[in-house]
């Protein structure tokens, strides 16, 4: 399958979404343990993510949607493994909210998130000179918690028991991150080469919300 990518990074890519990936993304979509961390309930069908996927060219003025592509272990190809977004776009405030979904597990905690959420950011800033971007996480979420963390996010709030998740409920933490405090980051990672790390108090941070 060919891709159009945009943006290439150490260990990820940002491409166009497009209709074939859905195919891929079905049964990550379905499964309660890879969307536990998400706001989404199967049984979700073919028809709605079609349609999903359909109403990204209505949505463009607000919404921008990238696949997130990483290298094939066997073969060097690229492959999906989810998507990440910029949401609810708004002028003249040049705000914006954000969200991620990688569905594959077998690459969860390598920093794909991470690097992906660089590069949005970079997209959002950069590109469309946004302000400012929001986002939100359920508490028990820690590889969100973090990668948002390494990017510049700040926490500044929660929701108590805000979704009803396994039985009971969860709470939601709200963040933030200006351009003035993701440009250093941004800067450090492309003269590195490395992805930014968590320091130690946001360990402890995140720790603290998964017991």
């Amino acid at each position: 399958m060919q891709h159009y990518i945009i943006y290439q990074g150490l260990l990820i890519a940002l491409a166009a979404m497009q209709r074939g990936y859905i195919e891929t993304l079905m049964p990550w979509i379905n499964d309660p343990k890879a969307t536990a961390g998400v706001l989404v309930n199967a049984p979700v069908t073919y028809e709605k993510e079609i349609s999903w996927y359909e109403s990204i060219d209505e949505r463009s003025g607000t919404d921008i949607i990238f696949a997130i592509l990483v290298r094939d272990t066997e073969d060097g190809e690229w492959r999906y493994v989810g998507h990440t977004g910029l949401h609810h776009i708004t002028w003249p405030d040049g705000s914006a909210s954000t969200g991620t979904f990688i569905g594959d597990s077998s690459v969860h905690g390598k920093g794909y998130g991470t690097e992906a959420k660089l590069w949005l950011l970079h997209h959002g800033f950069h590109t469309c000179g946004l302000r400012k971007v929001t986002s939100e996480v359920k508490a028990f979420n820690g590889n969100s918690y973090g990668h948002l963390l390494r990017c510049g996010y700040q926490v500044i709030g929660r929701r108590k028991n805000q979704h009803f998740h396994d039985g009971g409920y969860v709470d939601e933490i709200l963040f933030e991150v200006f351009r003035e405090d993701f440009d250093p980051i941004w800067n450090a990672y492309r003269e590195s080469g490395e992805l930014p790390a968590l320091t130690d108090e946001q360990r402890a941070l995140i720790k603290k919300e998964r017991e």
